[in-house]
């Protein structure tokens, strides 16, 4: 169809006409991605967006195809008639992408028997054989389209947030009009994050050919001024694509991280202002404080051996100071230079020098100590940023609607059913109504009124039970098992807490469930299960090498009891001595694996003294029988 222009021009002037093209409907499965010369489209060879060896750039993504399936395509795409041996053929000189999202929806829907859309497109006959003009017009379209992108994602961002907030739109709809336009629920959820982004930030990331989407976009808004949050954000992205994980596990610990990261940073420089305000002597943070001048005071003792207070040493030493540890964004008061100033390292022998210089031992453990304390304080401060995605992840898994699965169902008999001394001091707590009301989303439940969980009973639909008993085991694992050492080992209980014991194996249990069921596990997690796994092979080759001990000597004991059979029941004791010499010698027998144990028993004086004792005892009752005989005669 030719259209010319009929609005009205100067008297001077001649109306020309322009000619658009002729508007057709192609059929998609017409189109030949691969340029063959039997389907009657194929793509143009001076389009812009050809593919090439070293890259395509033109291949549909997940939310074109979606878009595509939902309402077709709505956007005509230009075609040119094409010459020599293509003569015949319609070569795409705009909407290469959109045609081979088309093409995949329609081979699909063949294969299933369904109805699928045609292409709308506009023929160009003016382009025929005029190939600058036709890649020039390539150009131009893709060069519009890539300015405008970010603005247009943007504004489009902006209108859905506003229409999502309003609440208006039902589910159905919704989940259709998130289909239309590419995108998912979760994604126009977001929308509002990202109406608020600048267009620069989405130009750079486009520029960087990065793709987020608009949860990550939002996301990504939120921390990115923190170091290395784009790449921490890739990589998630990337974790969680290559294990398939569509909850996001990895991608939502990132930001929990970064998230921490970004308060630190917010922290030390509120710390830093506070200190300035205070005209406080501020230093660099050390990592190795053994080589510098500079000590905290929390590693030093005045000179008669007395702990140092940040108020007492700014009031008496001229070296006071502070500093930021930039892990625990806390405050570290020191001494500048604790020699110059008459300190010492606490728990380090004076020596003959008068410069109070440790020795190097001392050093030494001061060094380890100090690494010691360092540890436990960031891992202590990680293992609590993992807390709040951790607990957004289970109430996120106690809001599906679907059936439980087996696992999660084993994993609530066998607490339920075991209930051990933690499960009842559990459902003894406080704790246990505040982890239901957090993983159910009922403040209500804090106390557990019983009208509270009638209501709850008679609202959830009998398939999700399972899922409410989730709730409650989980709260159970996470106030039992981890609490903010539970990293570090089981507290003594008679030494306190710093004697450690080994990791409770519930602790990397729960851990490892999570994962299973899409959680990003943290470095500090997952240390600490590699932590278990350790000590529990450990321990198993430990009682295989006790076992494997055991039976050597069960078999060289039979093998010597072979060797020297116990007499006969019938023999008369006495006869020649051997009934005697053989039961002494099985006594030896006996107890060489008890001498064995008694050489690397630190308390073998404890049963060498009880052995000294039952001797003593056996000399008194001797002489007792010699004293009766005495009195008989």
């Amino acid at each position: 169809m030719t259209v010319t222009q009929t609005e009205q021009t100067p008297e001077n002037e001649t109306a020309e006409p322009a000619d658009f093209g002729r508007l057709v409907a192609i059929d998609p499965l017409d189109f030949d991605p691969d340029g063959g010369t039997e389907k009657l489209v194929i793509v143009d060879p001076y389009n812009h967006r050809k593919k090439r060896e070293e890259g395509d750039t033109t291949e549909p993504d997940p939310a074109l195809i979606a878009s595509v399936e939902e309402v077709g395509v709505q956007q005509a795409i230009i075609l040119r008639p094409q010459e020599g041996e293509r003569d015949g053929q319609l070569g795409i000189v705009i909407g290469q992408r959109r045609t081979l999202a088309a093409y995949r929806v329609a081979s699909a829907a063949a294969q299933e028997g369904r109805e699928y859309r045609k292409i709308p497109a506009i023929i160009r006959d003016d382009l025929r054989g005029v190939d600058d003009e036709a890649l020039t017009v390539s150009m131009v379209e893709n060069l519009h389209r890539r300015q405008a992108s970010a603005q247009d994602d943007v504004d489009a961002a902006e209108q859905l947030a506003l229409l999502v907030k309003a609440k208006k739109v039902p589910k159905a709809r919704k989940r259709s009009l998130a289909a239309a336009i590419g995108r998912t629920e979760e994604e126009l959820d977001a929308a509002h994050k990202v109406a608020q982004m600048d267009a620069e930030t989405l130009e750079d990331l486009r520029d960087e050919e990065i793709e987020f989407d608009w949860v990550e976009l939002g996301d990504y808004d939120e921390v990115k001024d923190v170091s290395n949050a784009q790449v921490t954000l890739m990589r998630a992205k990337a974790k969680d694509e290559q294990e398939g994980n569509a909850k996001r596990g990895a991608w939502k610990t990132a930001m929990q991280e970064l998230r921490a990261k970004k308060a630190r940073t917010e922290r030390i420089e509120t710390l830093k202002a506070e200190l300035a305000e205070k005209k406080v002597n501020t230093v660099h943070w050390v990592w190795n404080w053994s080589y510098s001048t500079a000590r905290p005071l929390e590693e030093l003792v005045s000179g008669i051996g007395m702990p140092m207070s940040e108020q007492g040493h700014s009031e008496t030493c001229e070296g006071h100071a502070a500093t930021i540890d930039p892990d625990a964004a806390e405050v570290v008061w020191l001494c500048v230079d604790w020699k110059k100033h008459g300190h010492r390292i606490a728990g380090a022998a004076q020596g003959d020098d008068s410069d109070g210089e440790p020795d190097e031992k001392a050093d030494a453990k001061a060094e380890a100590a100090r690494e010691e304390r360092r540890r436990v304080k960031v891992n202590n401060l990680a293992w609590r940023t993992a807390r709040a995605g951790r607990e957004a992840h289970i109430a996120d898994m106690c809001k599906d609607k679907s059936e439980a699965p087996a696992d999660v169902k084993d994993l609530i008999m066998r607490t339920l059913l075991v209930s051990d001394g933690h499960y009842v001091h559990y459902v003894g707590s406080q704790e246990h109504g505040a982890m239901l009301a957090k993983f159910l989303g009922d403040e209500r439940l804090t106390r557990q009124p019983k009208d509270v969980i009638t209501s709850l009973l008679k609202k959830t639909a009998s398939k999700r039970y399972w899922w409410v008993l989730f709730a409650h085991v989980a709260g159970y694992f996470e106030a039992e098992h981890m609490k903010d050492d539970a990293w570090r080992g089981e507290p003594h209980y008679h030494h306190g807490p710093s004697v450690r014991g080994r990791i409770r194996p519930a602790t990397a249990e729960w851990i490892s469930f999570l994962k299973r069921h899409g959680y990003g596990v943290t470095e500090v997690e997952a240390e600490t299960v590699a932590t278990v796994e350790q000590e529990a092979e450990a321990e198993a080759k430990r009682r295989a090498e006790q076992e494997r001990e055991r039976q050597e000597w069960e078999a060289a004991r039979a093998a010597r009891q072979a060797e020297n059979p116990a007499p006969d029941e019938d023999e008369e004791d006495g006869d020649d001595g051997e009934e005697d010499y053989q039961y002494d010698d099985m006594d030896e027998e006996d107890e060489e694996p008890a001498e064995a144990v008694e050489n690397t028993d630190p308390e073998a004086e404890v049963e060498v003294d009880t052995g000294a004792d039952e001797a003593e005892g056996h000399e008194d009752v001797t002489a007792e029988d010699d004293q009766e005989e005495g009195e008989q005669e």
